[in-house]
């Protein structure tokens, strides 16, 4: 049974930093329920950080790891930067297995990317 999806946005050490907590599987379905969180988000010139806490994330596959590299094209475009925390083992190792880690920066925890 696939844990309930579930995103939770919060400020990180000010408002043009968010960090992002996403709970359950990122897949083809939930995708499209984090863009409807995140698209007013990223169309607000004010934010600055974003920081992705996958420390409840219990999957992640193509989809979800096409939407991340999005994000970050989106962001870098801009000056702006994503960060990634918290991996659980099996979703750190997708994420290394396909690179990410080689474009997006990676921390044990959020408080650790807020201090970047």
């Amino acid at each position: 049974m696939a844990s309930e999806f579930a995103v939770d946005i919060t400020d990180g050490q000010s408002a043009s930093v968010k960090v992002v907590h996403l709970t359950g599987e990122l897949d083809e379905v939930t995708v499209e329920q984090l863009k409807g969180y995140l698209d007013p988000i990223l169309a607000d010139d004010s934010l600055h950080q974003l920081i992705f806490d996958f420390t409840k994330l219990d999957f992640i596959n193509s989809k979800g790891i096409g939407y991340l590299v999005s994000v970050h094209t989106h962001l870098a475009k801009d000056g702006r930067s994503m960060m990634m925390t918290g991996a659980s083992q099996p979703v750190m190792d997708v994420i290394t297995l396909v690179g990410l880690t080689n474009i997006i920066s990676y921390y044990a925890t959020p408080e650790e990317a807020l201090s970047k």
